[in-house]
């Protein structure tokens, strides 16, 4: 562990050190939200299907909306540059926060989710337009050789305050309401944006005309047709957030109607997420810069069957977080693999539109399958999502193993490679 951390300590001070800085701040309240948000919905006497309907259209975890606005704006960063994408996505979510806590604070009725918190949801989705902008100034502040290890450190930024914060979090929810949450993440979310104004710095080479001469439009539909390079990478993230939006994004909805858990009850299960994600998440920086990210990406869609069978058999708090701690494995072994990968494949003048194109397609694919595990869970009960979660999890484990192949070493041309088949 203690080499782990001082290849940490090796990485670039500049953007790494201030994405990490936003992310910490992010990280007090969007692991939680990730969890009140859900039976937060339930409060305005909805099922389950809402909840996946809203998952489905505007959420930051893969929804529609989020998914189509991140190949404009990777467009937009490559040719407007990073600083100013990570500036209007902060504004939006400070919009976005804002309409929740005026949706805590309004009559727990259909109409106030309709015109409150969707709106919300929307403008949440909608600041996803900086994912690509922010993703592609950490690879271009990064030795290459250490990319593995610079998406690791911003992501444990990230996911740490979450460990730390989330039973607390929780607690407030249940003595003092939502509202007092939303407004918490709205003060901190005001920080991130000044954050971003005065410290974030545009990456060399960010700004480039793309393509000239041709219509915008035509230009952003290139992006979201994978190249062959990425073609394998593209089939399994679409397969991965379709199998597991069938479940693992309605969850904590789901464990609430099963089984009653408070605000705080569901914290604890989030908070030993956040924490095994934290743990692992060196480690993993390490073993991907060594070996490549495609065997870590094969072993973390196969703890989703052990975490399917481990979530089907569970009634209790304690048995859920147990499970969890497999679940922040497969996280940590995810992200920084699938973005070196990303990373590694694509060169500094696409490599924004192709990070908003993957996401694209992934959304165009998946969006459905919130609203179809709601669907299941309120026409058939607890097991059935979660057996076809297991299912889409089994056979993307076995697309990853036959359509992935390793980018080419960092420092290695990647035009000099053979082309995908």
């Amino acid at each position: 562990m203690a080499g782990t951390f001082r290849q940490i300590r090796w990485l670039p001070r500049g953007n790494v050190r201030t994405i990490s800085a936003a992310n910490f701040l992010s990280g007090m309240y969007q692991s939680v939200l990730n969890v009140i948000l859900q039976p937060f919905i339930l409060s305005f006497g909805v099922g389950v299907s809402a909840v996946g309907l809203l998952q489905a259209v505007a959420s930051r975890l893969g929804g529609l909306v989020g998914a189509l606005v991140q190949p404009f704006g990777g467009y937009l960063a490559d040719t407007r540059g990073r600083r100013p994408l990570a500036i209007l996505g902060s504004g939006l979510t400070i919009g976005a926060l804002a309409l929740l806590v005026a949706g805590a604070f309004a009559p727990p009725q259909p109409w106030a989710l309709a015109a409150l918190v969707f709106p919300g949801f929307l403008l949440m989705a909608l600041a996803l337009i900086s994912s690509p902008a922010l993703q592609s100034a950490v690879a271009e502040s990064t030795d290459p050789r250490r990319r593995a290890s610079a998406y690791a450190t911003t992501a444990f930024f990230w996911v740490l305050p979450g460990a730390l914060l989330a039973i607390p979090v929780g607690v407030v929810a249940d003595r003092l309401g939502y509202g007092a949450v939303f407004g918490i993440a709205l003060a901190f979310e005001v920080v991130n944006l000044v954050l971003f104004a005065s410290l974030l710095q545009e990456t060399s080479g960010a700004v480039k005309t793309v393509q000239p001469g041709r219509p915008w439009r035509e230009r952003l539909g290139l992006d979201i047709r994978p190249s062959r390079e990425v073609f394998g990478l593209y089939v399994i993230s679409a397969m991965d957030a379709f199998a597991w939006g069938l479940a693992a994004m309605i969850i904590y909805g789901i464990l609430r109607q099963t089984y009653g858990f408070s605000n705080t009850e569901l914290t604890v299960i989030g908070a030993v997420w956040s924490l095994s994600f934290a743990i692992f998440l060196p480690p993993t920086a390490i073993f991907v810069n060594r070996f490549g990210p495609k065997r870590s990406i094969l072993f973390s869609e196969f703890l989703g069957i052990p975490i399917m069978l481990g979530w089907i058999y569970s009634t209790r708090v304690e048995h859920f977080a147990l499970v969890s701690v497999l679940g922040g494995l497969t996280a940590a072994t995810w992200v920084p693999a699938l973005q070196t990968y990303l990373a590694n494949w694509t060169s500094t003048e696409e490599r924004a539109r192709v990070t908003g194109g993957l996401a694209a397609f992934r959304g165009l694919v998946a969006f459905p399958a919130p609203f179809i595990g709601g669907l299941l869970f309120d026409a058939y009960g607890y097991a059935i999502p979660i057996q076809a979660n297991l299912v889409g999890a089994i056979a993307t484990t076995v697309a990853i193993a036959v359509l992935l192949r390793d980018p080419p070493p960092a420092g290695v041309d990647r035009m000099a490679m053979p082309s995908a088949k």
